[in-house]
C-alpha cells in the first residue's frame, strides 16, 4: 500500500508540473478572479481525469481486456510514457499574451468547473498520458484492485493540491513565467515522466 502511495505521489508532483493551455488558465482565473475560482477551475480539471481514468483503465478492468492483454497493454503503456515524457521535454513553450488574458464576466463558479472540465478533456495528449499510466499500472502483479485505487487517489490528490498551491501563489508566479524558466520545467517534468514509462515496463519485465 505504501508503495502505490509513493508511487501516486511522485506520479502526481511530475504531471504537476507539465505546462499546457490549463497551467495558463489556473493562474490566469485566479490572478483576475481570486483564489476561490481557481479552485473551481482545479476541480472541473480533476473530474476531468476521472473520467479518463475510468474510460481508460476501470472499464477496461470491467471487460477483462488488461487481463487478457497484459503484455501488450504493458508495454504499449510504458512506451506512451517514455513518448510523452520526450516530447515534453523537448517541447518549447509558446508564450502569448493571449494565453493569459480571459474575461471576467461574474460567471458562476461552476462555470469555472466547466471550463476547467471541458480544456483537460479536450486535450488529445491528456487522454494519451492516462492510457499510458493505465496500461502501466494494469500490467503489474504487485498492484492489486486496492492497491490500484489508490495510486489513482494518491495521483489526483497530488495534483489537485498542487494546483490549489498554484491558484493560492498566482500573482508571485505570474512575475516568473518566462520563456527559459518554463523550458526548464518542461525538461524536468518530462525526464520525470520518461523514467516512470522506464520503470514500469521494469517491473512488469521483472513480475512475469
Amino acid at each position: 500500500m505504501l508503495e502505490a502511495i509513493v508511487s501516486g505521489v511522485m506520479l502526481g508532483l511530475v504531471l504537476s508540473l507539465l505546462v499546457g493551455p490549463v497551467f495558463f488558465l489556473l493562474i490566469d482565473t485566479s490572478i483576475k478572479k481570486g483564489f476561490k475560482r481557481g479552485v473551481y477551475l482545479s476541480l472541473g480539471v480533476l473530474l476531468s481525469d476521472m473520467f479518463y481514468i475510468a474510460i481508460t483503465y476501470f472499464s477496461s478492468v470491467a471487460a477483462g481486456v488488461v487481463n487478457n492483454y497484459k503484455w501488450e497493454i504493458g508495454w504499449a503503456g510504458g512506451l506512451l510514457l517514455m513518448v510523452f515524457g520526450i516530447v515534453t521535454m523537448l517541447k518549447k513553450p509558446n508564450i502569448k499574451s493571449a494565453d493569459l488574458d480571459l474575461s471576467d464576466n461574474g460567471s458562476s463558479g461552476w462555470v469555472e468547473v466547466l471550463k476547467g472540465f471541458l480544456m483537460n478533456l479536450l486535450n488529445p495528449f491528456v487522454l494519451i498520458f492516462w492510457l499510458g499510466v493505465s496500461g502501466s499500472v494494469s500490467s503489474g502483479n504487485s498492484f492489486t484492485y486496492m492497491h490500484t485505487v489508490i495510486f489513482f487517489i494518491s495521483v489526483l490528490t497530488t495534483v489537485f493540491l498542487t494546483d490549489v498551491i498554484k491558484a493560492w501563489s498566482a500573482s508571485k508566479l505570474r512575475a516568473f513565467l518566462k520563456p527559459n524558466l518554463l523550458i526548464w520545467v518542461n525538461r524536468v517534468s518530462g525526464f520525470g515522466l520518461l523514467l516512470f514509462g522506464i520503470r514500469m515496463i521494469y517491473k512488469m519485465v521483472i513480475s512475469t
